[in-house]
């Protein structure tokens, strides 16, 4: 963490100081607001509504330490079973550096990674979906995830298609429309893009990925990241919902790409 810089004001001035020091914790404190609000636009489009947090550093979501050594599955690095579109076995090796060859396509508003030989997607419609059971399929499969919540009827797509069974799941499905309408992308959120990732917990079961990203709006960018909690489920990685219904944790800004892997598209 850097060092805090801090001035004593003479005692002459004390009640001016403290007008002051209040002041700047207001501006501080809109400012906060401001870099969440531009992620809640996103939030909004999908019909999602989570708890948006101000500027912070980024905290473990599954008890780990984001800034210690990358997390590694408990299991063998050998090759595991093939996904349920007999994607080939993989190497189980948690990435700690940007997954090589990668292509990229433009799924929503997010540039999403696709190898669909190798990790994933081998399936693009109605949705981008099976991934293959490695580290390096998981990691595709919550990009393209985060990539889906850009989508028409999204919230649809996530839980019907992509959700893994549970009670999130079930308070996400209650959320939809009860007319079976489509709700709709909103073309005028902030253009948010992929930055990096850093694996919090793996097993060939379950892994929880955290993501940062970086949200555009009025030329402004901003650093942000959230969680998808991954579960291995009829053949493929399934969004595990919060208890909320939402697909991934509360997104939070944060000051930079510290402890993760940077890794974008274009």
């Amino acid at each position: 963490m850097k060092g805090t810089i801090t001035m004593s004001a003479p005692e002459q001035s004390t009640g001016h100081s403290e007008r002051d020091q209040a002041a700047a914790a207001t501006r501080q404190g809109r400012r906060g607001l401001v870099l969440a609000g531009v992620f809640l636009m996103v939030v909004l489009a999908v019909g999602l509504f989570l708890a948006v947090a101000p500027s912070r550093d980024p905290e473990p979501i599954a008890g780990d330490n984001p800034s210690a050594a990358p997390v590694t599955s408990a299991a063998p690095s050998q090759a595991t079973a093939p996904s349920g579109c007999e994607l080939p076995a993989g190497d189980r090796t948690v990435p700690v550096t940007p997954p090589s060859d990668t292509e990229w396509e433009l799924v929503g508003r997010v540039v999403a990674p696709t190898a669909p030989e190798v990790y994933g997607p081998g399936v693009t419609d109605p949705v981008r979906s099976c991934f293959a059971r490695t580290p390096t399929g998981a990691l595709y499969a919550a990009v393209n995830a985060l990539a889906t919540t850009t989508l028409p009827d999204a919230p649809r797509l996530l839980a019907e298609d992509l959700g893994a069974e549970g009670p999130g799941r079930d308070a996400a499905l209650e959320q939809l429309p009860a007319d079976g309408s489509v709700v709709p992308a909103d073309d005028t959120a902030a253009q948010v893009q992929l930055a990096g990732f850093q694996f919090l917990s793996y097993t060939e079961d379950e892994t929880v990925i955290d993501l940062a990203v970086l949200g555009v709006s009025d030329g402004q960018t901003v650093t942000a990241h959230t969680a998808f909690t991954l579960r291995w489920e009829r053949g493929d990685w399934r969004v595990v919902h919060n208890s909320n219904g939402a697909p991934f944790s509360p997104i939070q800004a944060i000051p930079g790409l510290a402890g993760y892997v940077p890794w974008s598209g274009t």
